[in-house]
């Protein structure tokens, strides 16, 4: 399997990601509705970053585009059943506090994703970056807990 596989499955968190914290901003008002837009945003910007990475590898200058099948096998497996499921319209958070919690457990499941896709990167930069900015995502969606 091709890096440019699990980035596919990455544009595919990010992409999901902005519909679900923007579907969640139109949903709430006021410092939880900010909270949601400015999730939403960085997760656009997120997709629009792996677009890139995508593009850089379809030009042939990642070194190592090539993953083992054991390894992609899992990572893809482990966004489709852990990932997905938790972003899927059809479970609709009933309630705010619902609403966070599901947001916190996608972005805790995205941080385990991007770590374990971490290590096939040739130039680390951009997933550190992004890694780093889904911490601050969970962060924020906590404090919003409190």
């Amino acid at each position: 399997m091709e890096l440019k596989d699990l980035l596919n499955v990455a544009l595919k968190i990010e992409s999901t990601g902005y519909e679900t914290y923007l579907k969640l901003s139109e949903e709430n008002s006021g410092e939880i509705k900010e909270l949601f837009e400015r999730l939403a945003l960085q997760e656009r910007e997120h997709a629009e970053t792996f677009k890139k990475i995508f593009e850089k590898d379809l030009k042939g200058e990642s070194k190592d585009s090539w993953i083992d099948e054991e390894n992609a096998g899992y990572l893809k497996a482990f966004a489709e059943g852990s990932i997905f499921p938790k972003l899927s319209p059809q479970k609709k958070p009933k309630s705010l506090r619902e609403s966070i919690n599901m947001a916190i457990e996608v972005e805790k499941d995205s941080i385990l994703f991007y770590n374990d896709l971490n290590e096939f990167f040739p130039d680390k930069t951009e997933i550190k970056k992004i890694i780093h900015e889904e911490k601050k995502h969970m962060m924020d969606l906590l404090n919003a807990l409190k």
